[in-house]
């Protein structure tokens, strides 16, 4: 399964509803339009009952659950590419985001993320 296919599947669908902050959620309608789009980038049906009930789902918790994504920029559910030389020298000059530091920590010490 290509995750980015699925990201951009999920970035397609119509948000009905959103919320940030501690207890953050983006949630599509559950109906026949979306469920095939997923269906179809190869989402089983039985995980996606995990994720929401008869009439929304939470693409948010999906994307992380799954291991789909690894940050929300703006809403955007976005897969991080490969490390790279300006990565690696941004977090070591200081120069970049969490984001940044965290993707370098789980390239070098995966075992610490599960």
């Amino acid at each position: 399964m290509n995750k980015q296919v699925v990201l951009d599947v999920l970035n397609s669908l119509e948000v009905i509803e959103r919320q940030g902050g501690e207890d953050p959620y983006i949630l599509v309608a559950n109906n026949e339009e979306n469920l095939s789009k997923l269906v179809a980038v190869g989402i089983p049906l039985e995980k996606l009952a995990c994720y929401g009930d008869e009439e929304t789902f939470c693409i948010l918790s999906l994307a992380f659950g799954e291991r789909y994504a690894d940050e929300v920029k703006g809403w955007t559910l976005v897969r991080w590419g490969p490390i790279d030389d300006e990565l690696r020298y941004r977090v070591l000059n200081h120069e970049g985001t969490a984001a940044d530091a965290e993707r370098l920590l789980r390239e070098l010490e995966p075992h610490l993320f599960g």
